[in-house]
């Protein structure tokens, strides 16, 4: 009996996200995952177009002074990086560099310890491992002098979904 309550309470573990997928799978700050361009704009008309390297080539960029976990972002922006369906798939947060430490102190509070540190060219990454859908990291650049911090959260589209 024992072993059979304990396999159900694995089996409802697993079937419901993490603290990660539980605040990130739809989304964030009411911009849910899947959400065109046009509808985007719609929400948020202040923003910027760029092309990018994401696999949409295009970015959204939206000045934001709203806070991340409690780390103040004044004077920041919010990037809205589109996929091939045109849809939002990745959401990265600036942060001032300067609070790249408190960032990630509050993320470890939140969500537990990074999976993996590594570095690309001139920047540090910290990724968390994905909790169903949804991944989170931070980008943070080596070189003080042009500090960049930035939070990510990627969203994975199963391919067999029309989204």
């Amino acid at each position: 009996m024992r072993y059979l309550a304990g396999l159900a309470l694995l089996v409802s573990g697993s079937a419901w996200g993490g603290p990660i997928a539980s605040q990130y799978s739809a989304g964030y700050d009411g911009v849910r995952w899947g959400l065109p361009l046009a509808d985007l704009v719609g929400m948020l008309p202040q923003g910027e177009h760029h092309f990018s390297t994401a696999p949409g080539e295009r970015v959204y960029i939206v000045g934001s002074d709203e806070a991340i976990l409690g780390v103040p972002r004044s004077g920041t922006t919010t990037q809205y990086h589109l996929g091939k369906s045109g849809g939002v798939e990745e959401i990265a947060l600036s942060v001032p560099y300067e609070r790249r430490d408190e960032l990630l102190g509050a993320l470890i509070s939140q969500f537990g310890s990074y999976a993996r540190r590594y570095e690309v060219g001139t920047s540090i990454h910290y990724d968390w491992r994905r909790d169903q859908n949804v991944a989170i990291a931070v980008r943070i650049s080596k070189d003080s002098r042009y500090g960049i911090a930035e939070f990510w959260m990627v969203h994975y589209v199963d391919p067999s979904s029309k989204q």
